[in-house]
């Protein structure tokens, strides 16, 4: 028997609004979840906690570098001859000027009494020639000539006096002999090295300072120099390089330290602290800091019984812990149950008792 097609669309019209209507009132297990966890109301977490006063505190650059030279300069020989005497011992102090090796000065006085005399003949000469022309009696030609050869006389005499002075390497400026190349005895050309010598006074210290920290330092500001086996010295910030270094976008900067009686030495390493602002902060040790959801590290705090994170705005560090600002000027930091609670999580705080 055939059936009414009518009673069948009827009777899966009604099995249809049935299965809409189920959704709504019997609803998913997923939703019943959702809906079990936010009626749920979240039992505070006992931790402990410490109240901490943020103080002002010197926030700092802190470098490695290494001390150097103010200047150094390679003396040559400007004449050629051999050494006579040595007038000055190595790693020997020195000053501007002062001898220290000689030449020999070979047939040098001979040709500058040769060109004395040709100087004086050649004066008399031009004397001789300007009269002459006053009266009329010799032309311009023969005084141009007789001034040309005067000039030529006093330029050989200026050219052997020179050379002769040249005999005698000089201290460029007050320093250190810190090298010397030559022995009596020795046979010098033009411009083979005879002697380096250093200033250090002031000692400079080079390093490379970051393009974060370069924004902060300004020339003529105070900067300390440690040593290992020596002290403390402080010196003055005079340079920071316009452009940075190519492959680490660093910033070669130079502190400059007084040195006067030369016992700090060039060629050490050097720790450089340069101050900056000051900056009010807390202090933490390694065991307070925790990570966040997005895995930033900071404090977890209390603020009205619930949780607060602060991320690190290191201000400055040592062997033991670090100094961060971005705090308030009073803050419970959590010290116990940190790994534990959340940012917002709802806490219940037993404080620490001060010292």
């Amino acid at each position: 028997m055939s059936r009414n097609p009518i009673v069948v669309a009827m009777l899966i019209s009604v099995a249809l609004v049935l299965w809409l209507a189920s959704g709504v009132v019997w609803p998913s297990e997923d939703e019943s979840a959702d809906k079990a966890t936010i009626a749920a109301v979240k039992e505070p977490v006992e931790v402990m906690a410490k109240l901490m006063q943020a103080q002002p505190i010197q926030r700092e650059v802190n470098l490695y570098g290494r001390t150097a030279p103010d200047r150094m300069a390679t003396l040559r020989a400007e004449v050629r001859g051999r050494i006579t005497a040595i007038l000055a011992e190595r790693g020997s102090a020195v000053v501007a000027g002062q001898p220290l090796v000689k030449l020999h000065q070979r047939d040098l006085p001979q040709q500058l009494a040769r060109a004395q005399t040709t100087l004086q003949q050649q004066t008399l000469d031009f004397n001789g020639a300007q009269k002459l022309a006053k009266q009329g009696l010799q032309g311009e030609l023969q005084l141009a000539q007789a001034k040309a050869g005067l000039a030529s006389a006093e330029a050989e005499v200026a050219r052997l006096q020179l050379e002769i002075d040249h005999t005698i390497i000089r201290a460029p400026f007050t320093g250190v002999l810190n090298e010397r190349y030559v022995e009596i005895g020795d046979y010098l050309g033009v411009s083979d090295p005879v002697a380096m010598v250093a200033d250090l006074d002031p000692l400079v210290v080079n390093a490379e300072v970051t393009e974060v920290d370069v924004v902060a330092l300004s020339t003529g500001q105070q900067a300390t120099a440690n040593f290992i086996g020596d002290a403390s010295s402080s010196g003055t910030l005079r340079y920071i390089s316009s452009m940075s270094s190519e492959g680490t976008n660093t910033f070669r900067i130079e502190v400059a330290l007084p040195n006067p009686n030369g016992k700090l030495r060039a060629g050490k390493s050097a720790e450089l602290v340069l101050p900056l602002e000051q900056r009010n902060a807390i202090y933490i040790t390694p065991a307070l800091l925790a990570l966040d959801e997005q895995g930033h590290l900071g404090v977890k705090a209390v603020e009205q019984g619930h949780v607060k994170f602060y991320p690190i705005e290191m201000v400055k560090a040592d062997g033991d812990g670090v100094w961060t600002g971005g705090v308030p000027d009073e803050i419970t930091v959590i010290t116990v149950g940190q790994a534990f609670v959340r940012d917002g999580d709802p806490v219940q705080v037993s404080l620490e008792s001060q010292p």
